[in-house]
């Protein structure tokens, strides 16, 4: 026996549980709780009769948005799952998403609207935007078997709600981390969509923080940029990733190196000189580099970047532009900035089967890369529709979760082995 409904009121109601959930609060319950927030009390109640068919779930629904948030900020409510609509009185969707990030929610949320497509996307990527769990959406009124499969496919994270935030590491700590080798590489495999030959690996880095644990660059980026440490994290990271590629190329795997550079690097007028004598110095051919370049990074005053791009193609090293379609670049800087690969970014990679806005911004970005002779890669392809979207737009090369996660350097032969077994057995559909 499952949930059954009461007529919902403007606040919050709490439908009456089987007897072995009946007593259990929803912050103490021991099963998945869900809340359901919409302004119409039928709704509510039909979603809740559908999930009480489903299993056993503590339940709260709740007609009124602004008693929703208060109670899921107050404790009142933890729920692992929010079913949502996006249009309310009070507070619609899009700040109760808002709200959602500003107390460290974890759990996952689905949409439940009438509204139109384009308004669903924004909300979708509004959502994303916050570092929201989103699992899909469903129509008004509910379809059973799609809120069935989502509720089904839905796993808790391991607590809805974030620990307090850790503090920001300081310059200081970031500067002994650089210096005494807590930073480290992680590797990206990058394929040929035609062959599905490994080409080579993306080097992302990471920072081993004593205290911390794993920070990624989105957090030390920024700070080695305002605080100049820049340089010094760039070179680290070129000297630990071209001497994992010299180590792979004595073990027989001869396979290109992708490192990110800054703005500010290839605004040094010395960085060729430097980045040569690294490669000479490890043994690695220029031509197995390729230097990644975000595109945002290319509005700044060219002449020096120009020269220095250009020596560095004269010592026959690869540039890439990086993020292509998020920065604000423009055609006459591609043609000013002369580079070998356009990587189109992931936000309009992702997902572009399905969204025309980013299907339109991809096979633009691929049509200008082909147009100035760059070979094109596809980041971020994360499904096998993204993987055929890419291809059937004629990319050269995919990364993404759909290929592998980045891996650490001793991961990479066995990766290797599986990726071969899924190509040869034609689980890879590869371009003709």
């Amino acid at each position: 026996m499952g949930a059954r409904s009461v007529s919902p009121t403007p606040h919050p109601f709490q439908p009456r549980l089987a007897p072995s959930t009946m007593d259990a609060s929803p912050d103490k319950s021991p099963l998945p709780t869900i809340c359901i927030v919409d302004d119409d009390a039928f709704i509510v109640n039909v979603i809740t009769l559908m999930i009480a068919r489903m299993g056993d779930f503590a339940l709260r629904g709740f007609t009124d948005a602004v008693a929703a948030f208060a109670a899921i900020s107050a404790g009142e409510a933890r729920p692992d799952l929010i079913i949502l609509d996006i249009n309310m009185p009070g507070m619609d969707g899009m700040t109760f998403f808002r709200n959602l990030a500003g107390i460290g929610y974890r759990g996952a949320i689905v949409l439940s609207s009438g509204e139109s497509e384009s308004l669903l996307r924004a909300g979708e990527q509004l959502a994303a935007s916050y570092g929201l769990r989103l699992l899909g959406r469903i129509p008004k009124p509910p379809a059973f078997e799609l809120l069935r499969d989502m509720i089904r496919a839905y796993r808790p994270e391991a607590a809805a709600f974030e620990r307090p935030a850790r503090r920001l590491p300081s310059a200081a700590e970031l500067a002994h981390g650089i210096d005494h080798g807590e930073i480290d590489c992680v590797y990206q495999p990058k394929v040929d969509m035609r062959t599905g030959a490994l080409l080579g690996v993306e080097a992302l880095a990471r920072w081993n923080h004593p205290d911390d644990g794993v920070i990624g660059p989105a957090v030390f980026a920024q700070l080695a940029e305002s605080h100049g440490l820049i340089t010094r994290l760039t070179h680290n990271v070129l000297d630990r990733a071209l001497g994992q590629q010299a180590r792979w190329q004595r073990e027989g795997l001869g396979i290109k190196m992708s490192v990110n550079v800054s703005a500010q690097d290839i605004s040094e007028i010395d960085f060729p000189e430097y980045v040569t004598a690294v490669a000479e110095r490890l043994g690695v051919d220029p031509a197995s580099v390729v230097l990644e370049i975000t595109e945002s990074g290319l509005a700044r005053d060219a002449r020096i970047p120009i020269e220095v791009m250009a020596r560095l193609r004269m010592r026959r090293f690869h540039l890439s532009v990086d993020d292509f379609g998020n920065g604000y670049s423009t055609l006459l800087k591609l043609r000013d900035f002369s580079f070998d690969e356009l990587k189109v970014d992931q936000a309009f990679v992702h997902g572009a089967g399905d969204n025309e806005r980013h299907a339109v911004i991809f096979r633009a970005s691929a049509d200008i890369g082909r147009s100035l002779g760059m070979s094109l890669v596809a980041e971020g392809v994360e499904t096998a529709s993204d993987w055929r979207f890419a291809r059937d737009l004629g990319c050269d090369i995919a990364q993404g979760f759909y290929v592998a996660r980045p891996l650490p350097a001793a991961d990479l032969a066995a990766w290797l082995v599986g990726w071969r077994s899924r190509v040869e057995n034609g689980e890879i559909e590869l371009a003709h």
